[in-house]
């Protein structure tokens, strides 16, 4: 692990406002340019010709050449800082938004470490002292790929830590997306399950 940077979930956040976004609407007959949507993150920008377009329920990239390319994010670029790639990571869940499955992570669910101390205080944190930083983690893995990872807390039926692994192409802001538990708390069990 080369370059780990910790972050706030702030930094996950859109941080730039546009107007006229396209509606959260799953329509199988219409074609939609949601280009726009890359423009909420600062390090962020949509490649000189290309396109992300939303298509019966698919969420696709065009390239110059017209060409659909089935990665989305094959049409961001960035600056190639740590932020870029934390903003890249909460990007691709907000295009998954616009597809028939939508998306597993929102930015209100990422946690930090702040965000953890306040639930507990107010006693709605129900998984006890976590022994290492749930903050957003930014990091090269052994073969220089760019890692993001995020946790995030879900109370929709068993509360749930989710951890969410988006790996990075080397040169691309293209990634693979792993999501898995990280930790379980049914309300009726005295402790909470931690995996691995």
């Amino acid at each position: 692990m080369r370059g780990k940077v910790l972050f706030t979930r702030g930094a996950a956040k859109k941080n730039i406002v546009v107007k006229e976004l396209p509606e959260y609407r799953y329509d199988p007959d219409t074609v939609r340019n949601i280009s726009v949507l890359i423009q909420q993150y600062s390090q962020l920008i949509v490649k000189d010709g290309w396109q992300v377009i939303s298509q019966q329920g698919v969420v696709y990239a065009r390239a110059a050449d017209r060409g659909l390319k089935q990665e989305a994010m094959e049409a961001v670029g960035g600056d190639g800082s740590p932020l870029s790639y934390v903003q890249a990571a909460s990007c691709y869940h907000h295009l998954s938004d616009y597809t028939r499955k939508g998306s597993c992570l929102s930015e209100a669910s990422i946690l930090d470490d702040t965000l953890v101390r306040n639930l507990d205080l107010f006693k709605e944190w129900s998984f006890g002292q976590v022994h290492r930083s749930l903050n957003p983690v930014f990091f090269y893995d052994s073969l220089l790929h760019p890692v993001v990872i995020f946790f995030s807390h879900h109370k929709e039926g068993i509360e749930t830590i989710q951890k969410s692994i988006h790996r990075f192409e080397r040169e691309s802001y293209a990634l693979k997306f792993q999501q898995r538990e990280w930790a379980v708390q049914n309300r009726g069990d005295e402790f909470p399950r931690y995996y691995s």
